[in-house]
């Protein structure tokens, strides 16, 4: 068929037309039907399939993190009742306001029973902190170096905290010229430290504390 008679095919007499103009008018109403459909249905819809696949996508990744908080939710709550009960074992350890005299009483039986002579024992005043109190006292203290050892870990093995900071070691000086003194000065050391214990502040007393 020629582009002429192309031309001269009417609507009206779509009956007449040849066969093989009636299936490539087919095929072109099919291709536009089909373009239109891809336009106003088919493309539409696979907009909306992808944003559902990314949204399943998404969805999964929330499912998956949550199966792992869940897995580790056993873990973790056994981690927070460790540490809580670490927690109250260290404020068993913090003497309340009325156990500070006799501690400090003991830190000063642990020095002397091992042939320490105490020459300062002074109490400084209290600092606050979020939840406890520092109670800090400066000794100065004259011994051996063995008995400054066993003094130390006396301290250390105490049922109540306490610690010795800012330690300084010198030689006692010598106290005469003769040879005894100065044997006697040899053997003997000056500690200095401040001895440090902690309790437990009350309620009412946690409003003014220092961070």
């Amino acid at each position: 068929m020629t582009l002429d008679e192309l031309r001269n095919l009417q609507i009206e007499d779509i009956i007449r037309w040849p066969i093989k103009t009636k299936l490539i008018a087919v095929a072109i109403l099919v291709v536009l039907v089909g373009i239109v459909a891809w336009i106003w249905f088919i493309a539409p819809e696979n907009d909306k399939i992808g944003q559902l696949r990314e949204q399943e996508s998404s969805l999964k990744e929330q499912i998956r993190q949550k199966q792992l908080l869940a897995a580790g939710l056993p873990a973790y709550q056994a981690q927070i009742k460790e540490m809580q009960l670490r927690f109250a074992q260290f404020l068993e350890q913090l003497p309340n306001r009325t156990q500070i005299p006799s501690l400090l009483d003991d830190v000063t039986l642990a020095g002397r029973s091992r042939g320490l002579e105490f020459e300062l024992f002074q109490p400084l005043p209290e600092v606050s902190k979020n939840f406890y109190a520092e109670i800090p006292v400066k000794l100065k203290v004259v011994g051996t170096y063995d008995a400054m050892g066993q003094f130390a870990a006396a301290v250390a093995a105490m049922p109540r905290i306490v610690t010795l900071n800012d330690i300084d070691i010198t030689r006692l000086p010598s106290a005469g010229s003769d040879d005894a003194a100065k044997a006697q000065s040899t053997q003997k050391l000056v500690l200095q430290c401040t001895a440090t214990t902690y309790r437990y502040l009350d309620n009412s007393e946690k409003t003014g504390a220092k961070p």
